[in-house]
């Protein structure tokens, strides 16, 4: 049963009777007596000798809570079970002023006392007083000497003085540091040789573990106990309270991390109420100190409160002696908490003010002002704007994005001259991507985007913009702050060959090699609008879609360079607010380059110091980037995955170009997997205006093309891949590597049955050489061979198989080898047919392809049908062998996709003889008899 200190005092204010701990415990006054038996063993022995005759006076002294009453109460108690006769008196502070008020309370206790007459007279209570010592010794207890009046003390002092062999014993309980009115009592207690004094220190580790063990904890659990003696300094009452505010979790062992008291409960009532026992002066100190909040910072103490430097030295005493602070702070944030509610909120705010000058005049780091500056609202001073500005890069250095915000909101808010409020806007609008990218746009880009069409930004302020939006994707908006700045002269920041390149935004067009601009050579202008004739696009004569105009070598040499420098600039780079958007720019560079396993791994590094760090924003943009790259790879499901964590971190949804991003990386994932019910559910929500001119609407519109034609709506697809070529010419990014509408819309043609229409825009594509970048050719080749003759289409698709393999691209590898089945099959190769169709199953899969594995399923059981009814028996697949040589598994490989002899012994650097001679091997191992029988899993 859990025990309070102060259940049977009076009530001392209406403080107080706020935090009586004994009403909010419900504890009884029995109390509990550990850690205390020397100074037990002195009071006894104090008693003895009054019992001998020889008078005596004992001061118990210590902190508040420190448990004098506690003592005092034991000892008593043992005094009357001695025969002692005890008179206990109390003082009180609303009665110090009142004389003799005391000695009332002790004349009260004497049996048979009737007063001669109205009041009490000092001589009469001393007769009463050795009358009573004459038959038995006497025990005069006063609890809270400090508050006793002055008039009442002295005449105790002099009754047991008067007579050293009177049987009394006076024991006086005295709060160490307090002030006392009357500081002769002290100095009369010191003079008297028959006078004792007890100092009661804090309870011992062991102090804390037996009251623990008394209370029904784990006395043997020593991380426990340390947590407990550490919160409240071996404070009794403080751990009492602290006990029965945690009782739950002192039920079980190896629970030491779940001693939290919380704000306002039982251990921060306590500190609030030893706050309000320790004085007014120690009141308003304690005030001070939990707004201050900093363990060491004596020195500015007295520029916050009104006391001299000795009367804060004893306060600060009596509040460490009491385990309530440790230097200058309290020892648990729910003390602060606590106290900190106790105070006005106008008495609160004042103080963080004085606060932060005090931090700020004594020179302590910005980080620590801006936090009082925060709480009291305040930045009208320059030096407090500067300290808040400060402190947010401070804070950034370690990640904590939600301060460094705040900050810079308040010097925001406060500061008077606009082009600070615009550098500090601009600083935010990066800064919020580090929590919520969606915020960044919507609280911070209008605005900046005002000051911009007002003609307030600066030229450098007009170049941070610019690669602001361009990092966001609003590419519009982009385009229309690159033209501000080249009226204005700016020196805008552009990628060079060989620094790190920057993809899918404005940037590109002045960094990628072959991009001619349809504005008469001028790169800085923007396309005079889009296309108005879908027809025209076909054509390849639209005006603002640029024209690639290098040679093949130049463009292969481009391609390496843009691949090495992304990945020179990703080992070199540190991942901070102004370098995620060029992070972002070097991993796609390598993606759309084919180093597709470079992207991911770069990717997946970067990502994780992001999760590491806990910073979400730049997680959402990374994953999205990380599904793009899944989607490349053919890993549907992971894909989906990164997507679907971009979107976590944007809690609005359709306010935010980010969220057209994820949608289209996820309408696709979900169209290649089948899950058309997924797809449809995000391609039929509602889309934001900005969507529309930002480069992720151009993803979005891919994605749902390809959707329509998933679900047969070639019509719908077309005019899709149109609107993106119109788009991409119109914003001068028009370049397959970038943007593949061509190959796309040459699709929707070929499912409109309009063969020749496909075949121009392959055209146009085939004269446009891409060395380096696979992925581009084997999509062309894939598509070509549907339009040409049967006869061609084996060496059209084994030539784009050879592509997406080189590139890993395993989605597209899958549907090359579905359509390189059916033209085996078409051309009666049956056997050739099943062992790729086998190849593309598995490839399918693997990337979560349902329905493209479905489709080459159903193939398969055609023609197992079709054999079954003609020979009544189901023609069985022949195995490969395992037995090949590694030189035989390589000529196996290249022969199994259409490679004559020649072409073998060119490529491998041995000679045609050698070649025919593997051959034979080869078939002989697997039992085939001709080279279109050689399994294509080779």
């Amino acid at each position: 049963m859990f025990t309070c200190l102060i259940g049977r005092r009076p009530q001392r204010s209406p403080a107080l009777e706020r935090v009586n701990l004994c009403e909010l415990t419900g504890c009884p006054t029995r109390m509990i007596l550990v850690n205390r038996e020397a100074e037990l063993g002195l009071l006894k022995s104090g008693l003895a000798e009054c019992a001998a005759g020889r008078a005596k006076m004992i001061v118990v002294e210590g902190g508040v809570g420190c448990g004098k009453s506690e003592l005092l109460d034991t000892f008593t108690e043992y005094a009357t079970e001695q025969g002692a006769a005890v008179l206990r008196g109390m003082g009180i502070r609303s009665a110090s002023d009142q004389p003799l008020a005391l000695l009332r309370q002790l004349l009260g206790q004497v049996p048979g006392w009737v007063p001669s007459e109205p009041g009490v007279g000092e001589q009469e209570f001393g007769e009463a007083l050795h009358r009573l010592a004459s038959r038995s010794p006497v025990v005069v207890c006063v609890d809270d000497a400090q508050y006793g009046d002055s008039r009442s003390l002295h005449h105790l002092l002099q009754a047991a003085g008067f007579t050293r062999s009177a049987r009394i014993l006076l024991v006086f309980g005295d709060s160490l540091h307090l002030p006392r009115r009357d500081p002769v009592i002290k100095t009369e207690l010191l003079r008297q040789s028959n006078s004792l004094r007890i100092r009661l220190g804090p309870l011992t580790k062991q102090g804390t573990a037996a009251l623990l063990a008394a209370q029904g904890g784990d006395a043997q659990d020593r991380p426990l106990v340390d947590r407990l003696h550490f919160i409240t300094a071996g404070n009794p009452l403080l751990l009492r309270a602290l006990l029965e505010e945690c009782r739950p979790a002192t039920a079980d062992s190896g629970i030491a991390d779940k001693i939290e008291p919380m704000e306002g409960g039982l251990y921060g009532q306590a500190v609030l109420a030893s706050l309000y026992r320790s004085g007014p002066a120690a009141l308003e100190l304690g005030h001070a100190l939990a707004v201050l909040d900093e363990p060491r910072a004596h020195a500015i103490l007295p520029r916050l409160v009104d006391q001299p430097s000795a009367l804060i030295d004893q306060n600060l005493q009596a509040l460490t002696a009491a385990g309530m602070i440790a230097g200058t702070a309290f020892r648990h944030q729910a003390a602060v908490a606590t106290v900190l509610a106790d105070l006005a909120p106008d008495r609160r705010t004042a103080l963080h003010s004085w606060v932060a000058v005090a931090l700020h005049s004594a020179g302590y780091p910005a980080s620590v002002v801006a936090r009082h500056l925060l709480k009291a609202r305040s930045a009208a001073q320059p030096w407090e704007l500067i300290a808040l500005r400060n402190a947010a890069e401070e804070a950034l250095a370690e990640d904590d994005a939600v301060l460094a915000i705040d900050c810079l909101e308040l010097a925001h808010e406060a500061c008077p001259d606009p082009v600070q409020r615009i550098e500090i806007k601009m600083r935010l609008a990066l800064i919020t991507w580090r929590t919520n990218p969606a915020a960044a746009e919507y609280r911070h880009l209008p605005e900046l985007l005002s000051a911009m069409r007002r003609g307030e930004l600066s030229p450098t302020s007009l170049g941070m913009l610019g690669k602001l939006l361009s990092a966001h994707g609003r590419i519009v908006e982009a385009m229309e702050v690159l033209r501000l700045s080249e009226d204005a002269s700016c020196d805008v920041p552009r990628p060079v060959p060989g620094i790190h390149p920057t993809i899918a935004s404005m940037w590109v067009r002045y960094g990628f090699h072959g991009v001619d601009f349809p504005d008469s050579g001028q790169r800085g202008g923007a396309a005079q609008g889009p296309a108005s004739d879908p027809g025209s696009l076909v054509n390849g004569s639209v005006p603002g879609i640029p024209l690639l105009r290098k040679s093949a070598e130049d463009v292969l040499i481009a391609a390496q360079d843009w691949s090495g420098s992304a990945e020179s600039f990703l080992e070199m780079c540190s991942l901070t607010d102004s370098m995620v958007a060029p992070v972002c720019s070097a991993l796609k560079a390598l993606l759309y380059s084919d180093q597709v396993e470079a992207a991911a791994q770069w990717c997946a590094k970067i990502l994780d110091e992001a999760t590491r760090r806990n910073i979400p924003g730049w997680q959402g943009v990374l994953a999205v980037v990380q599904g793009m790259i899944a989607l490349r790879q053919g890993k549907l499901e992971e894909a989906v995955a990164s997507a679907s964590m971009a979107l976590e971190v944007v809690p609005e949804r359709n306010g935010s170009v980010l969220v057209c991003g994820t949608s289209s990386i996820l309408a696709l994932a979900y169209t290649e997997m089948g899950r058309y019910d997924a797809a449809v559910r995000l391609l039929d929500q509602p889309v934001s205006q900005d969507w529309f001119d930002s480069v992720y609407w151009l993803g979005y519109l891919r994605a749902r093309g390809h959707f329509h034609l998933a679900t047969n709506r070639s019509h719908a697809a077309l005019s899709d891949f149109l609107r993106i070529g119109n788009l991409a010419g119109s914003w001068g990014i028009d370049h397959p590597m970038l943007v593949s509408w061509r190959t796309d819309a040459a699709q929707a043609w070929l499912q409109l049955g309009e063969p020749s229409q496909a075949q121009q825009l392959l055209d146009a594509e085939v004269s446009q050489e891409f060395p380096g970048y696979g992925r581009l050719r084997g999509i062309t080749l894939r598509l070509q061979a549907a339009i040409a003759p049967l006869t061609d289409r084996v060496q059209l698709l084994g030539r784009a198989v050879e592509e997406f393999d080189a590139g890993n691209d395993r989605l597209e590898l899958a549907k090359a080898l579905a359509d390189l089945s059916e033209a085996h099959e078409a051309l009666g190769n049956q056997t050739r047919a099943d062992l790729v169709r086998r190849k593309g199953r598995h490839l399918a899969a693997e990337c979560g392809a349902d329905p493209l594995y479905r489709r080459m399923a159903a193939g398969g059981r055609n023609r197992m049908v079709a054999a079954d009814s003609e020979s009544g028996s189901v023609r069985t697949e022949p195995k490969p062998g395992v037995d090949l040589t590694e030189a035989e598994y390589r000529v196996a490989s290249l022969a199994s996709y259409g490679h004559t002899n020649r072409e073998i012994s060119q490529q491998l650097y041995i000679t045609v003889s050698t070649v025919e001679q593997h051959l034979t091997r080869i078939y002989q191992k697997l039992r085939i008899t001709r080279r279109q029988e050689i399994p294509v899993d080779l």
